[in-house]
């Protein structure tokens, strides 16, 4: 046999296989693992917090339709109040209604606002099933809104009518008394007897007495209502007016014993009073007519903008019904 050594029956192991190599290999592929999962939590984390913030800010939302919702119910009161203001019938017993109104509109109208505002808000973070809802309550708060724009026109001009109603009602009961005392008057004259023209005098003062009454109550009405043309019936009032002095100014002529002179004046009387019976003719028919037409001349564009948001009002708040009876099915 020669020297060399005969093999060992040892096999040779792998040197990855070795046992330091194979346990640093684990090792490296724990830390991986480790690593996906920590990955792997931390992105369930960041969705979770995704998905807590948004439905925070679903949840928020959702509580900016109820405040919107509660700020509507609560102005509710007032807005019937203002409602019922602006469709009374004017009279002069409305006046204060009318101003107690106008305070109340300001009010409603500055919470509808807000609701509005809170709404247009919420709106870009509301789940798609609450946006019908949102949008119908917007709907509302706006036409609310429109409502009580519209309503301080209509309700100061009937606060103005209403206080110049009675003013203007007591003038022509004033002008009819008056003109009873003129008829008194020429009646009277007519007996051509001392104690008959005195009696004329007599109603002739009462006549103008009561026709400068009723100057003093149109001037209070037109004080009220500016824009109410009383201008025809103060010309007539000032007519009659100049007509009783002329009266008084014939019985002295004739007391005087200038009868010549005195149916001279007469003459000149009568022609005057046929001058103002057509003037009275072409009055209008009631002395409330110029509070008509100032009213329907200042409140007809606000009346109409009124009455068309109470509808679109009224139908919004029918679809704010509505849905509400679908959610609760």
């Amino acid at each position: 046999m020669d020297d060399r050594t005969a093999p060992t029956a040892e096999a040779q192991v792998p040197d990855e296989l070795t046992p330091s190599r194979a346990s640093r290999h684990a090792r490296r592929r724990r830390w991986w693992v480790w690593i996906i999962v920590a990955l792997v939590l931390a992105a369930l984390a960041v969705a979770g917090v995704s998905v807590a913030r948004e439905f925070d800010r679903v949840r928020r939302a959702q509580a900016r339709v109820d405040a919107a919702s509660a700020l509507l119910e609560k102005a509710e009161e007032g807005l019937l109040t203002v409602d019922e203001a602006v469709q009374t019938e004017i009279s002069s017993e409305i006046a204060t209604q009318a101003a107690d109104a106008l305070a109340v509109a300001e009010t409603v109208k500055a919470d509808a606002l807000a609701a509005a505002a809170i709404l247009d808000e919420a709106a870009s973070d509301l789940p798609e099933e609450s946006l019908a809802l949102a949008e119908a309550l917007r709907e509302s708060a706006v036409a609310r809104a429109d409502m009580m724009a519209e309503a301080p026109v209509i309700l100061e001009a009937d606060r103005k009518a209403a206080s110049a109603i009675a003013p203007a009602d007591s003038a022509l009961e004033e002008i009819k008394a008056a003109e009873e005392y003129i008829t008194k008057a020429v009646a009277e004259f007519n007996k051509h007897t001392e104690a008959g023209v005195k009696q004329s005098t007599v109603n002739s003062t009462e006549a103008e007495k009561r026709l400068r009454a009723a100057r003093s109550q149109i001037e209070t009405a037109t004080a009220a209502f500016p824009e109410a043309d009383f201008s025809a019936f103060e010309e007539y009032i000032d007519a009659k007016i100049a007509l009783a002095a002329d009266s008084k100014e014939i019985d002295a002529l004739w007391l005087a014993g200038k009868i010549e002179e005195s149916n001279r004046r007469l003459d000149a009387y009568n022609k005057k009073d046929a001058e103002i019976v057509a003037m009275a003719k072409a009055l209008p028919a009631s002395i409330r007519d110029p509070i008509a037409d100032a009213y329907e001349t200042l409140t007809a564009g606000a009346r109409e903008a009124y009455f068309d948001a109470r509808e679109r009002a009224r139908q919004a708040g029918d679809r704010v019904a509505e849905l509400r009876e679908q959610q609760t099915e």
